[in-house]
Parts: structure tokens; C-alpha cells; sequence
């Protein structure tokens, strides 16, 4: 039995299920296990340094020097500049990136992948059952079936979870890994609508609307859709007809609740487009913060010393509120290289792999949409968790062809090797 709950599928299985944050306790979501993700990104580290001195067939990939860069350069680059710059204590400016060290993913899940010789299909399964989880522990919140953990407090951040009247019960689950799933789920809609797929999305987008309740990932998603279906419109047309029916039902089952979600939509809509930005204020600060530091680069503070930026500035400072900015704070005139190494680098990985697939597919589209939003997008500092993985993806898909072939029917990998016939999203 335990030779079973340790067999490398089960393994992946459960790093993606850690990685998707759903068991971990945060500031944004104040039900989990306490020093979870603590423990998770210290073991992520342990392997990832044991596989760096040990493991001789990563020494010759590019890939893995991308990967040292942002998963272990960077961070430690700005906990030397918030040292210098504020006087804050290294220890506690790594801590403050701990987020970044989840690049390192890349080098175990890499090492399981080369053991296990999943073939891209399964690899689809694994994160749609990871993003699933999401939901479920989402729901499981959102209807007090699990309640907050009533010994921890995150003061600073009280200001914004629950105590928001238009989004009192936020939790913000697993973000990356719902949009992951929504685009896969919609490239396997525009070849096949099946009503169990249309359901599936139904509870992504639900789970969106509901529990994270971020309005940029509400218009990616849409504008996602858009692009996916620009050529099939009739296949669009369908499945929304097919998701207005479901949802008449439901509304017909109980109408007070949409028209309490309507109410909160032309809310949001008329904060979002009447009060004054917070973002707004946090970039003036930080354009004139970096220039009277000569565009060094100042670093990041933890809320663990001294208040970190909440004595600073304001309580309502963040650098992961605005993407390329908050990177522009730390690192000042290194910002512009930084940004071409991350996103001419992230496409020269996902072109030396040429096969095709829905897997494949979303990652691509989330990494343009991370493009295009650089300002909200902060996806270089904090994106470890997914950029980690879906490098070691286009690696191992690379260097393992009959890995990237799927079928819509396969064998359990215990078999032995099956035959799969090879497809495209269209």
C-alpha cells in the first residue's frame, strides 16, 4: 500500500494538488493547513538543489539555467537590494520571495516525468483533477462547510477579505489553475461540445465569479473564449446556448440568487469604473520612489519585519497589484533585461517543442494574455508555480515525441506501452 501512495503518478498527482494552493492557509484565503506551503516550497528547494548537483542531464539544458535565474537569481537579487536600499534583513527578503523559489519546480517534476513517460493526455487529466480540487475546496468555503482558522490573523490585509461589502466571502483558489483548465476545456470544446464538458466549464466559471472574484481574469477569460472560437462561431453560438439553458434551470430553481449576483456585477462594474485607483497611487510611488534611488531597485519588504510596506507607504501598497511595475520597484534599470530574458525566453522554450495539444495550447494563450497585461500581470515574481511546470512540460514533450501523442481512449500506464493516435486543436 505504500509502494502504491508513493508511485510517481501519485507523486505528480500530488505536487500539481500542492501547487495549486488549495490546501494552503494565505492572507487571502484563511481556512487551509498552517505552514503548508511553507514546508511545501522547502522541499521544492531540497530536491530541485539535490537534482542541480546530482542529475548531469540538466547541466546541458538552457532550460535549466532560465529556470536557476528566476527561481533562485531573482529573489535572492532582491533581498540583497531591499538590504541595501531599507535595511531589511536578507532572511526576511527571501521569505518575501519565497513565492519565486516555485520555479524550481521544474527540476522535480522534470525527473518524474522522465521516470512516469506520461503522455500529454494524462498530463491533461492531472491538472484538470488538480484545478477540480480547487473548486471543490472553493465551494467548500464559499458554503461554510469548512470554516477560517480562528488562531491565525493576517491584519494587514483584513482591509480587503471580509470586511469588503461587495466581495465579503473571497477566496482566492488556485487562480492559474482554473484559467488552465477553462482554456483546455474550451479548446476541447471547439472540436466536440459534449454537455458533461459544458458543465465542467460551467463550474470553472462559476468558481471564478463566486470564490476568486477577480475581474482582469473574468475579462481574460472572455476575451479567451473569443479568440478560441474566432472560427467557429456556430460552435460558440451552441455552447452558450447550451450554458443559458443550464442556467435558466437554475434560475428558475432559484431567482433570487441571480438577481443578487446582478446587482453585485453592475457594483463591481461601477467601482471598478468610478472609485479612485489604489493601483494608480502605487505606481506613482514607485516611479518616484526608484528615481530618487538612482534606478537601482529597491528590493521587496516582508509584512513580517517592521510592518514591511503598510509603515512605509500605506496598508494598500502592493507590488503584485501592478505586474511589471512591482518588478520595476525591486530592480529598477534591470527591469527592461529582465523582461525580455522572461518572455523571449519562455517562447524560445515553447517553440523547441513542436507538438500540439490542449495542454500545450493553454499554456501558450496564458502566457500571451501574461504579455499583453503586463501591468496587472505579475506573473515574472510570482508566476513560479506555473512557469516551473509548463517549462518542464515543453522540455520533456520535446525530448519524448511519443509522449506528445494522446488518444481519446487509453490504457491505465500500469499496462504497459498503448498505441495513441496523434491530434491537433484546431
Amino acid at each position: 500500500m505504500i509502494r502504491t501512495l508513493f508511485a510517481t503518478r501519485n507523486i505528480l498527482l500530488l505536487i500539481l494538488l500542492l501547487d495549486s494552493s488549495c490546501l494552503f492557509l494565505t492572507d487571502d484565503k484563511k481556512a487551509g493547513i498552517p505552514y503548508l506551503r511553507e514546508l511545501f516550497i522547502v522541499m521544492v528547494l531540497a530536491s530541485a538543489l539535490l537534482l542541480m548537483l546530482t542529475w548531469k542531464r540538466v547541466h546541458h539544458s538552457r532550460t535549466a539555467v532560465w529556470i536557476t535565474i528566476f527561481g533562485l537569481g531573482l529573489p535572492s537579487l532582491s533581498a540583497v537590494l531591499a538590504h541595501l536600499s531599507l535595511g531589511q534583513p536578507i532572511l526576511y527578503g527571501l521569505l518575501e520571495e519565497r513565492r519565486s523559489f516555485l520555479y524550481l519546480l521544474f527540476f522535480p517534476f522534470y525527473f518524474l516525468m522522465i521516470k512516469l513517460q506520461p503522455t500529454q493526455r494524462q498530463l491533461e487529466q492531472f491538472f484538470l483533477v488538480s484545478g477540480l480540487a480547487c473548486v471543490v475546496v472553493g465551494f467548500c468555503y464559499y458554503l461554510g462547510i469548512v470554516s477560517p482558522n480562528t488562531n491565525v490573523s493576517f491584519n494587514v490585509d483584513e482591509k480587503d477579505f471580509g470586511n469588503n461589502p461587495l466581495r465579503p466571502d473571497r477566496y482566492r483558489i488556485g487562480t492559474g489553475y482554473l484559467s488552465l483548465c477553462a482554456f483546455m476545456l474550451m479548446y476541447s470544446l471547439k472540436r466536440r461540445i459534449t454537455a458533461w464538458k459544458v458543465v465542467l466549464l460551467l463550474a470553472f466559471a462559476a468558481d471564478l465569479w463566486l470564490i476568486n472574484q477577480t475581474r482582469n481574469v473574468m475579462v481574460i477569460w472572455a476575451a479567451a473564449g473569443m479568440w478560441i472560437f474566432r472560427d467557429r462561431p456556430a460552435m460558440l453560438l451552441k455552447m452558450a446556448a447550451m450554458a443559458f439553458g443550464l442556467l435558466l434551470v437554475a434560475y428558475a430553481i432559484k431567482p433570487e440568487f441571480f438577481i443578487n449576483q446582478y446587482e453585485k456585477l453592475t457594483a463591481l462594474v461601477s467601482e471598478a469604473a468610478d472609485s479612485p485607483s489604489v493601483r494608480a497611487t502605487t505606481i506613482s510611488i514607485i516611479l518616484r520612489e526608484v528615481q530618487s534611488h538612482w534606478f537601482t531597485g529597491m528590493g521587496a519588504l516582508s509584512l513580517q519585519w517592521e510592518g514591511g510596506f503598510s509603515n512605509l507607504y500605506s496598508s494598500y501598497f502592493y507590488l503584485s497589484d501592478v505586474g511589471i511595475l512591482g518588478v520595476y520597484y525591486r530592480f529598477g534599470i534591470l527591469t527592461p533585461f529582465i523582461a525580455l530574458l522572461y518572455y523571449i525566453g519562455f517562447w524560445r522554450i515553447m517553440r523547441q517543442c513542436q507538438a500540439q495539444g490542449d495542454l500545450l495550447a493553454a499554456f501558450k494563450l496564458d502566457f500571451t494574455f501574461a504579455f499583453f497585461n503586463l501591468v496587472l500581470s505579475n506573473s515574472i515574481m510570482y508566476g513560479g508555480e506555473i512557469s516551473g511546470i509548463s517549462a518542464a512540460i515543453f522540455l520533456y514533450l520535446a525530448r519524448q515525441p511519443n509522449a506528445a501523442t494522446t488518444s481519446t481512449h487509453q490504457e491505465p500506464m500500469a499496462n504497459g506501452p498503448v498505441q495513441h493516435r496523434h491530434y491537433q486543436p484546431q
